[in-house]
């Protein structure tokens, strides 16, 4: 009888995409929320431009997670069937790998957004 051993030592590829969401966001939603009430009174094209892009991106990051999330889970779905098919087990940890999947155009645009806003 073989034991198999737990890896405590490799963290879950969503726990990254998280972490980064928490680190970042704040100073994001910080940085807009502070420029949108510099300019309440007179708004100039610039401040426009960033209220259209922040509604924009999380549209298309929405978009881009669904079709992410989906092609992870057939990705799954696949290696699942090929495994009972064939007889051989798979280790990987599917839940995860459809979150972090989802949550990656968050991140992408997260990080984009702090290192715009930040200069």
């Amino acid at each position: 009888m073989t034991r198999r051993r737990l890896s405590l030592s490799v963290a879950p590829k969503s726990s990254t995409e998280m972490s980064t969401l928490m680190m970042l966001s704040p100073f994001v939603i910080g940085s807009r929320m502070m420029q949108f009430w510099m300019s309440a009174t007179s708004p100039t094209a610039t401040d426009r431009d960033e209220m259209s892009r922040m509604v924009g991106e999380k549209m298309q990051a929405a978009g881009e997670s669904l079709v992410a999330m989906n092609m992870a889970a057939m990705e799954a779905a696949t290696e699942a069937t090929l495994g009972a098919v064939t007889g051989r087990s798979s280790h990987s940890n599917h839940g995860d790998a459809i979150l972090s999947a989802g949550l990656k155009p968050y991140t992408k645009r997260v990080r984009a957004n702090r290192k715009r806003l930040s200069k």
